[in-house]
C-alpha cells in the first residue's frame, strides 16, 4: 500500500501590514504550526511520500527563521524515510523568469527533496513501493501565463511505465475556483486528455475540492491556515492517500484546527443617535476573544453628524485590547449628503474621504497627547501616512 500526504499553500512568512511586530511574530508561529501538523501526520502514518503543491512560502525571499524551520521539518521527514517531492507556487517563485532559484530549491541542493522546476516539460521520478511502481512528476507554474492561457498547451508530458502516475500542479482548476478568480486555469478537457495520468494533485486554491474528470482524480487540498477574513468559510487541511496501484483505498481530507477568526457586522441603521460608540463597545465585548482575529465591519448609510460621533480610534484600540488582532472595516459606510433633491429625498451617498478621516483621527490623538514630544510624533506620522496614501492612490 502506497501512503501519501499531500499539502500546499502553507504560506510561511506571511506578512500582515496592520499587525504589530509581536502580533506578526505570533501569527507566523501559528502558520508554521499548521505546516508542522502535516509533517507530524506523515510521520505518524509512516508515509512513503510527502508531496507539496506549491506556496510553501508566502514570498520568494522568506526570512531565515522560516527557512530554518522548514529545514528542521524536512530533516524530521528524512529521518523517518519519508520522500519529499515538490513544486514551487506563484507566491514563492521569483517574478522574473531569469531568477529560477526559488527558496524551496535550497533544500534540493542539500538532497533533502526533489523539486520539479521546469515549466514546459514534466519530469518524473519513479519508485517501487510494496511491489507497485509509482511515477511522480511536477510542473512549475509559469508567471507569464495570462487569464486565457491554456496551462497545459505545449507542455511535454511523457510519463514512464508505472502502476500509478501522479502529477503535481499549481493553479486554478476549471469549476474549482472562487468567484472572481481571473487567472489562468487548468481546463478539464486538457486534464481529461492526459490519459496516462491517474491523479492530479493541485495547489493554489485555498478552499479544498475533489473532482473526477473522466478517468482522473483531481485533489485540491486547500491551505493549512485561513489567511484572510475572506477565507472564513474555508476549513484548513491536507490530503492523505492510500493507493493499491492506482486503486484508491483512502482519499481522506484531514483538517487542521485554525486560529480563531471571526467577522462581526453592524448595520449603521442600528446605531443609536445619542452614543453610537458605546453601542459598538458593547457589541465588541460580546464577540471578542484574546486568541481571535476579529474584523468589525460597519455597513450602511450615515449622515455626516452621526458619522463624526463615532470615535474610531477608541473602537480600534478596544478591539485590539480584547482580541489577538482587530481590523475595523469602514469600507461599506456611505455618508448621506446634506442636500436634498427636488423630491425631498437625499442625494446619492458619498464614500468616506480617507484623507479627511486620517486628519480627524490625528486630531483626536493630538488632543489626547500629554506632551510636546508626543504631539511632534503624531504630526510626523500624520504627514507620512498622508503622503504614502497619496503616492499609492496617485
Amino acid at each position: 500500500m502506497i501512503r501519501i500526504v499531500f499539502t500546499a499553500d502553507n504560506h510561511l512568512n506571511r506578512y500582515y501590514a496592520k499587525m504589530t511586530r509581536d502580533q506578526l511574530r505570533e501569527r507566523r508561529k501559528r502558520i508554521r504550526q499548521a505546516f508542522r501538523a502535516t509533517v507530524d501526520f506523515a510521520i505518524a502514518q509512516n508515509a512513503h511520500f510527502f508531496l507539496h503543491g506549491g506556496d510553501l512560502f508566502d514570498n520568494p525571499d522568506p526570512n531565515p527563521i522560516e527557512l530554518a524551520y522548514v529545514a528542521r521539518e524536512f530533516k524530521r521527514l528524512q529521518e523517518h524515510n519519508v520522500r519529499i517531492l515538490a513544486i514551487s507556487g506563484n507566491h514563492d517563485m521569483p517574478r522574473y523568469m531569469g531568477e529560477s532559484a526559488t527558496p524551496i530549491r535550497i533544500y534540493q541542493e542539500l538532497d533533502a527533496l526533489r523539486v520539479f522546476n521546469k515549466r514546459a516539460q514534466v519530469e518524473f521520478e519513479t519508485f517501487e513501493i510494496d511491489g507497485a511502481r509509482i511515477a511522480i512528476g511536477g510542473l512549475a507554474p509559469d508567471p507569464r501565463a495570462t487569464a486565457d492561457t491554456d496551462l497545459l498547451d505545449g507542455v511535454e508530458i511523457n510519463p514512464p511505465a508505472a502502476d500509478v502516475k501522479i502529477l503535481l500542479l499549481h493553479g486554478g482548476v476549471e469549476d474549482a475556483v472562487p468567484f472572481g478568480f481571473d487567472d489562468a486555469v487548468y481546463r478539464k478537457a486538457a486534464i481529461a486528455a492526459l490519459k496516462p495520468i491517474d491523479y492530479f494533485l493541485v495547489g493554489d486554491i485555498h478552499a479544498d475540492k475533489k473532482l473526477q474528470v473522466e478517468h482522473a482524480t483531481v485533489l485540491i487540498p486547500g491551505a493549512t491556515e485561513r489567511l484572510t477574513f475572506g477565507e472564513l468559510n474555508n476549513e484548513p487541511g491536507f490530503y492523505y492517500l492510500e493507493l493499491e496501484g492506482k486503486t484508491p483505498r483512502k482519499l481522506q481530507r484531514k483538517t487542521i484546527a485554525p486560529q480563531a477568526m471571526r467577522r462581526h457586522e453592524i448595520r449603521c441603521g442600528n446605531l443609536p443617535a445619542d452614543d453610537p460608540t458605546e453601542y459598538i463597545f458593547a457589541e465588541l465585548g460580546g464577540v471578542s476573544d484574546p486568541d481571535q482575529l476579529l474584523q468589525l465591519r460597519l455597513e450602511g448609510i450615515l449622515d455626516r453628524d452621526a458619522y463624526h460621533k463615532l470615535k474610531f480610534f477608541d473602537i480600534w484600540r478596544l478591539g485590539n485590547e480584547l482580541n489577538f488582532y482587530f481590523d475595523l472595516d469602514k469600507s461599506k459606510i456611505e455618508i448621506r449628503a446634506r442636500d436634498a433633491d427636488s423630491f425631498g429625498g437625499v442625494v446619492p451617498e458619498e464614500r468616506v474621504d480617507v484623507e479627511r478621516e486620517l486628519g480627524r483621527v490625528a486630531d483626536e490623538l493630538l488632543d489626547a497627547a500629554e506632551n510636546d514630544d508626543e504631539r511632534l510624533t503624531i504630526q510626523d506620522a500624520r504627514a507620512r501616512v498622508v503622503n504614502l496614501y497619496r503616492r499609492e492612490n496617485a
